[in-house]
């Protein structure tokens, strides 16, 4: 008995350790493809059209929301330039002050798959990451003191 409750109890264990290491595996991803995204958008000779092919996730294309999208990301454009990139910081929902996010409203949302650009301690804008791609960084209020993301 003694010897089925270690086997147990280690066979437990390491897919406990499996599964740590594939969760920060893909935190690595996301912030790869966070600090990609921010690094490629205050580019000013990268064109917001590739941009948007090669890092969000697009499921009701229209050319209205095209350019929703080429507007929002001119304007988040505009706001790093004025910024040293070396000082923006990536930093995950659950890593944020309570404080800060309680107002957001998940509905469904991983909390590891948010990230927040911050500069000088302020949020410069949100991403929500889904398979492998931004799927919003447009937070709206919802009413009663709530925002959610829109995806596109």
């Amino acid at each position: 008995m003694k010897n089925i409750l270690l086997f147990f109890l280690s066979t437990s264990f390491s897919q406990l350790l499996w599964a740590q290491d594939h969760s920060l595996e893909k935190d690595s991803t996301d912030r790869q493809l966070v600090h990609s995204f921010i690094q490629d958008l205050a580019n000013p000779t990268m064109a917001t059209d590739i941009l948007i092919s090669q890092y969000l996730t697009v499921q009701h294309p229209s050319e209205e929301l095209y350019d929703y999208l080429d507007a929002s990301l001119q304007e988040i454009r505009i706001n790093l330039s004025t910024k040293n990139l070396e000082e923006i910081q990536h930093i995950s929902y659950l890593q944020m002050p309570k404080k800060e996010v309680n107002d957001i409203d998940l509905e469904g949302n991983l909390p590891t798959k948010i990230y927040f650009i911050k500069y000088q301690g302020r949020i410069v804008t949100s991403l929500l990451i889904n398979e492998n791609k931004i799927a919003s960084f447009t937070l709206v209020s919802k009413g009663n003191r709530k925002a959610h993301f829109v995806t596109y």
